[in-house]
């Protein structure tokens, strides 16, 4: 699978496994912010409210088609506050 990089940017709430939100960045340089549970970013249990934001992390994702600099993507797991699985990231971004 691969990865893009994205950052922890704040503790959302104490649930286990706890809840973060973490943002991306498009092709267009928009910023998307996803919140979900720790495991979903691959974040170690060590990540809590009182960690020093922002913090590196991989948002697994799905490579649909390459355009140029630029790759489709779909997300892996669907965080919480979006219905929307499908971006386009540049290609620079992509870990594997």
């Amino acid at each position: 699978m691969a990865t893009i990089r994205g950052k922890a940017v704040r503790w959302v709430s104490d649930t286990q496994p706890g809840v973060i939100a973490v943002e991306f960045t498009d092709v267009d340089g928009v910023t998307h912010t996803l919140i979900d549970k720790l495991p979903i970013f691959g974040v170690s249990d060590d990540l809590g409210p009182d960690s020093v934001y922002p913090v590196p992390v991989e948002i697994g994702v799905e490579l649909v088609e390459r355009v140029g600099e630029a790759t489709v993507i779909d997300l892996s797991a669907e965080a919480h506050n979006t219905d929307r699985i499908r971006y386009v990231v540049r290609s620079a971004s992509i870990v594997h």
